[in-house]
């Protein structure tokens, strides 16, 4: 059978997507259910397991919006007090490389600073801390004797640990931190990699970390190593940053020597974190091309005996080809054995992508983002279809997504917005904390989807909220309290119905709260109707402009059939949705798929059709209760088609049921190679069962990993 295009004029099957409003009322909910509502629930197969332990790779973020305040959040993320903080410069390592040894030392976090002036951020944190101690690394070239003053003013004992260069500065640092030690590690003292690589084992078993040059060791550094005591000397580096004749010289003094060490930083990281005896459960991840965050992250990597893994900012591939290959083998073996990874910093430090790659441990993977659908405050539902997803979830999903909040309409008579959303419970209400648990629990980032109500009062409200820059705000306030509130991971945008002219507020509300969110590093994605032309429906959504404002844009290429008998996406008519998103010069790594589970059963009244929704299941069972034959409509460019099949009810009543298979998501999942895609956005995890979800799923990792 060929099919012909019947694309909607009206609201785009919206029934079975927003079926209901939800508003909280004294902590009780008034729910509008549409009749389609009752027959739809009544062909969705239910649920009931409870969500698994589950042993995914997890990642957590600790940072600030400065190297200053990714210091502080680390110092609060590890000690509620501390007698002692060790301070450093921030613009600069060489006085910072021995810092992490001493900071363990004092039982401290090292906290960074401006040369000339103490931030007063630092101040607070110290503060905070009930400090009386700051140990000060380097002399007043490092830190002023401004920055002292400061400190002492307010009631501090400060030590100033320094030296006439960066080799004598590490070697009083290691004086000061450890009286004697029988063994040291000793590193090149003109860049920091190498240094930071082994600064949290150093700083847990209490090992000096001591500086060298290429080709010379520095006299202070040969005196340093005879007062510790030190027989076992360990290299960190190749041989050309530590030349062999230097280890030649040591042995020849009588030490025993021998060397960490790779291709370059990050292959020598990889030697180092194979090598020591770290406990792995937890692996601390920073940028290894700029060094505040891995020495801050050092002193809490210590407290563990955990390591600090080095990567690119911006991508793995970025990395040589034997220094990739290692470090994918090193996440592969700490995935396998269900390790959990805290990278320091934003992600100007460590891009999405780097992070992804921690988390899937695929070089360039593809973003599987999976909505969950529960009609009413149902968490028992979210939860089920959050259950369906196998274990080692990040092998196949990376954002879960549920439909939890729709913007307030307006009050009779109200013409100012008050860019107020409401959602299934209150916001201390703990449903969302076991919810996004949950979630986080399977290794999944959490966003929840702010929609609006389908419907004329739905329409004017959103157009009011989005033109009136007093309720754009406040809209922009809410989301971004909601995501704090909650610990969500950010926000899915999915407002479709308003007019064409609110088309330019829509943009600048995505650009500011996109902003604001990538600050806090939170994410946003925004889903957006199927277009095919600029001059067909939905002239609000410029693709160009709002994708320069999102992480990913999820472009709804589904809904295709909404008046007559027909494919909920034809494949043909994909490839145009997708051409004129190409021809937009939307950038295709940050576009979505979007892919539908569900299907449709039309039923005929005369001349005119009615449709309800129906899941790959049920409509398969379905055709087998009524000795259906199941065929397909194909087209050129999909010879595979698309399932359907004709039945008349016990009523008599004709009936014709389109829906996905296997067959038909594999040709339509393609396309993200064929246009070069970030991924996937599938709507939703309501129609999908037990019976079939391991194959689903199954399916999306051969396209997406």
């Amino acid at each position: 059978m060929m099919f012909s295009g019947n694309r909607f004029t009206s609201s785009r099957g919206k029934n079975f997507k927003r079926p209901f409003r939800f508003k909280t009322l004294a902590g009780k909910f008034t729910v509008v259910l549409l009749v389609t509502f009752l027959i739809n629930l009544m062909m969705v197969p239910a649920t009931s397991q409870p969500v698994l332990a589950d042993t995914s790779t997890s990642t957590t973020r600790i940072a600030g919006a400065s190297r200053y305040q990714t210091a502080i959040e680390i110092s609060k993320a590890s000690w509620d007090s501390a007698d002692s903080v060790v301070l450093t410069r921030a613009d600069d390592f060489p006085d910072a490389l021995a810092g992490a040894v001493l900071a363990k030392s004092v039982g401290g976090p090292l906290l960074l600073t401006d040369t000339n002036q103490l931030r007063p951020e630092i101040l607070t944190e110290i503060q905070r801390l009930h400090a009386s101690q700051v140990y000060i690394l380097g002399g007043t070239g490092a830190i002023s004797a401004n920055v002292e003053n400061s400190l002492v003013q307010n009631n501090l004992t400060v030590h100033r640990i320094k030296g006439d260069n960066r080799e004598e500065t590490a070697a009083n640092i290691a004086l000061t931190a450890v009286p004697n030690s029988s063994q040291a590690f000793l590193a090149y003292g003109y860049s920091f990699a190498d240094a930071l690589s082994v600064s949290s084992y150093a700083a847990a078993h209490s090992i000096p970390l001591l500086l060298t040059q290429t080709k010379t060791i520095p006299q202070v550094t040969l005196d340093t190593l005879q007062k510790l005591g030190v027989h076992t000397i360990t290299l960190i580096g190749g041989t050309g940053v530590i030349d062999p004749s230097l280890q030649t010289k040591l042995e020849g003094l009588g030490y025993s020597v021998s060397r960490l060490a790779g291709s370059d930083r990050y292959a020598t990281n990889i030697s180092v974190l194979n090598t020591l005896n770290f406990d792995p459960s937890t692996v601390y991840t920073a940028t290894g091309e700029d060094f505040p965050d891995a020495l801050a992250g050092s002193v809490m990597a210590a407290k563990g005996n955990n390591p600090i893994l080095l990567v690119p900012s911006k991508s793995i591939d970025n990395m040589q080809a034997a220094s990739k290959a290692q470090t994918l083998s090193y996440l592969q073996t700490r995935r396998s054995l269900s390790s959990t990874f805290t990278l320091f910093g934003g992600w100007g430090a460590i891009s999405y992508g780097v992070e992804n790659t921690l988390r899937t441990g695929s070089v360039d993977p593809k973003i599987s983002l999976q909505y969950l659908q529960a009609y009413g405050s149902s968490l028992d539902e979210y939860l089920s279809q959050l259950a369906l997803i196998p274990d080692k979830a990040t092998d196949y999903v990376d954002i879960v997504a549920p439909n939890l909040f729709s913007l307030d309409t307006l009050a009779t008579g109200q013409t100012q917005a008050s860019g107020s959303f409401t959602g299934p419970w209150a916001l201390n209400d703990p449903s969302y904390t076991q919810l996004i648990s949950a979630a986080h629990a399977k290794g999944l980032k959490f966003m929840p989807v702010l929609g609006c109500e389908w419907s004329t009062d739905g329409k004017a409200a959103l157009d009011a909220t989005l033109s009136q820059p007093a309720a754009r705000a406040a809209l922009i306030n809410n989301l971004i309290s909601m995501i704090n509130s909650t610990g969500s991971d950010g926000v899915i945008i999915d407002f479709e119905y308003l007019s064409g002219s609110t088309a330019p507020y829509l943009t600048q509300f995505m650009q500011t709260l996109y902003s604001q969110l990538h600050a806090q590093n939170k994410e946003l994605i925004e889903a957006v109707p199927a277009r095919t032309s600029n001059t067909d429906w939905y002239p609000a959504f410029n693709y160009h402009d709002l994708s320069q404002n999102v992480d990913y844009l999820d472009v709804m290429t589904y809904d295709f059939s909404t008046t007559n008998p027909g494919p909920i996406a034809p494949v043909s008519w994909m490839n145009k949705v997708l051409t004129y998103t190409k021809g937009e010069k939307v950038d295709m790594s940050k576009v979505l798929l979007g892919l539908a589970y569900y299907g449709r059963d039309w039923t005929k009244t005369g001349t005119t059709y009615t449709h309800v929704s129906a899941s790959p299941k049920t409509a398969a069972a379905n055709a087998a209760t009524y000795h259906a034959t199941i065929q397909r409509a194909t087209e050129t460019g999909d010879s595979a088609g698309i399932p359907y099949y004709t039945y008349t009810d016990s009523s008599n009543a004709a009936h014709t049921v389109y829906y996905d298979d296997l067959t038909s998501w594999n040709t339509k999942l393609g396309l993200i190679d064929t246009y070069g895609l970030g991924g996937v956005g599938s709507w939703s995890m309501l129609w999908v069962a037990n019976d079939n979800a391991s194959s689903i799923f199954s399916l999306l990792r051969s396209h997406l990993r």
